[in-house]
């Protein structure tokens, strides 16, 4: 398919594509506008994509409609949603902000709540139950590595020290070998996250060059060669 035999709105969108890809890989060769530009239209999109969602999925199903056709229920609910919303929006002035410090105490309770549970439900009990399953299974040097690993690394990030009247406070030396062995686990575990971003970034860098290949081959090519 050449240049010609598409339609605006797909030839708008591959000249951007192209445009953008090279703005981006111009920082290369320092700092430039043309990459700030490009970032700042990722930014604004990304914002206006997040506005959008939340307006349609939270502010008018959850304050505006139940006013509109909602039960007695639902606008109970509404009233109740509404009013820390408007607290919130207080904190936008010096004056007034202190009228919004209950709803942020909300917002951050449940916050600290939701991260807690998920930390425990998603990470503390599945991580235990994959220590456990691993021995019931007769895989023990599996199971050993992964319970050497998780109580090292909790060793590691324990703060407690042992503290004599004429001496300063120090760790025990137990505790400081266990806690060597858990940051050779947290190391490794770094060193595969740090490998997986790597290799995503580079499945994106490979498949950018692919793409202004094929612009190049498919559309610019044919049009300078006629």
């Amino acid at each position: 398919m050449s240049i010609g035999d598409m339609n605006m709105a797909d030839l708008i969108g591959l000249l951007l594509g192209f445009a953008f890809t090279i703005f981006i890989f111009s920082y290369i060769l320092g700092d430039n506008y043309l990459f700030r530009l490009v970032t700042h239209i990722f930014i604004g999109a990304a914002a206006g994509y997040a506005s959008i969602v939340t307006l349609y999925n939270v502010i008018l199903p959850q304050l505006v409609f139940p006013f509109l056709d909602g039960s007695r229920d639902e606008l109970f609910l509404a009233v109740s949603l509404l009013i820390p919303s408007i607290l919130l929006l207080a904190k936008i002035s010096p004056r007034t902000s202190k009228l919004g410090n209950p709803a942020v105490a909300i917002l951050v309770g449940i916050g600290a709540a939701a991260a807690i549970g998920g930390a425990i439900f998603g990470a503390v009990f599945p991580q235990t139950s994959a220590a456990i399953v691993s021995f019931e299974t007769n895989n023990f040097i599996n199971g050993a590595i992964l319970l050497v690993g998780t109580l090292s690394t909790l060793v590691y990030f324990q703060f407690g020290v042992r503290q004599a009247k004429t001496q300063p406070a120090k760790t025990t030396q137990i505790v400081k070998v266990i806690g060597w062995i858990g940051k050779i686990f947290i190391a490794v575990t770094f060193g595969a996250l740090f490998a997986g971003v790597y290799v995503a970034a580079l499945t994106a860098l490979i498949e950018r060059f692919h793409f202004l290949w094929t612009f190049i081959k498919e559309y610019v090519l044919p049009a300078l060669l006629g």
